[in-house]
């Protein structure tokens, strides 16, 4: 059962269009469409059973063009996952950009939360492909997957230092300490995807700020 909460953080305008810019930035070109046409198969039929034909027919190239560019199905799984987490990461990096330049750390940290539930909700393929199913390939694939919750925890590091230069009663924490937040964020993430559906993790955010917040020792945006 889905757990529902009572309020949802501000969300600013302009976010579809944004999202939609960063998108075709990265996956217009040919070496694009490919990546696509890997996350659409995997997420359609699971990686066992997507096939080089699933691929090239769906980015509508020829194999000796995948050849191209990729050296087999795992290698170009591996660059999808890739381009998932930079999808990510470029989407919070732009949010956070439209902050006020005076913003505190905790709107900083409710820009984060709520921009990666709300990508996740409007890349189910990419989010599928990142959480899940680099689990049951390979290395390299999952080591993309930490590679994201390692920006994040730097992300949540940044904003608590913030926090403690404006308050130095703050105490210290350590960097195991903040990297639990993004570790039980994407884990909760992963399972919801699982059972319920990329599309409801926007639902979690006020869930996932309230234990950011907590973890941190910071009082929740009200």
């Amino acid at each position: 059962m889905r757990q529902q909460h009572a309020t949802a953080p501000v969300q600013r305008s302009g976010f579809a269009e944004r999202h939609r810019a960063a998108r075709e930035a990265v996956l217009t070109s040919q070496r694009g469409r490919l990546v696509e046409a890997m996350v659409e198969s995997v997420d359609s039929k699971g990686y066992p059973a997507t096939t080089l034909t699933d691929i090239v027919a769906r980015a509508r190239v020829s194999r000796s063009t995948f050849y191209d560019h990729f050296a087999n199905k795992e290698e170009c799984f591996v660059e999808a996952a890739h381009t998932g987490v930079d999808i990510m990461a470029t989407r919070i990096a732009e949010e956070l950009a439209q902050l006020p330049p005076d913003a505190d750390a905790a709107a900083k940290i409710e820009s984060i939360v709520v921009t990666f539930c709300r990508t996740v909700a409007a890349e189910p393929d990419f989010a599928r492909l990142v959480l899940v199913e680099s689990f049951s390939v390979n290395q390299a694939a999952v080591g993309y997957r930490d590679l994201a919750v390692d920006r994040f925890a730097q992300l949540y590091r940044l904003c608590y230092d913030q926090a403690r230069a404006a308050d130095p009663t703050l105490p210290e924490i350590s960097d195991e300490r903040i990297a639990l937040i993004p570790d039980a964020i994407g884990e909760r993430t992963r399972r919801v995807i699982r059972t319920d559906g990329p599309a409801q993790v926007p639902e979690l955010a006020p869930l996932f700020l309230q234990f950011a917040m907590t973890t941190l020792g910071l009082p929740t945006p009200s």
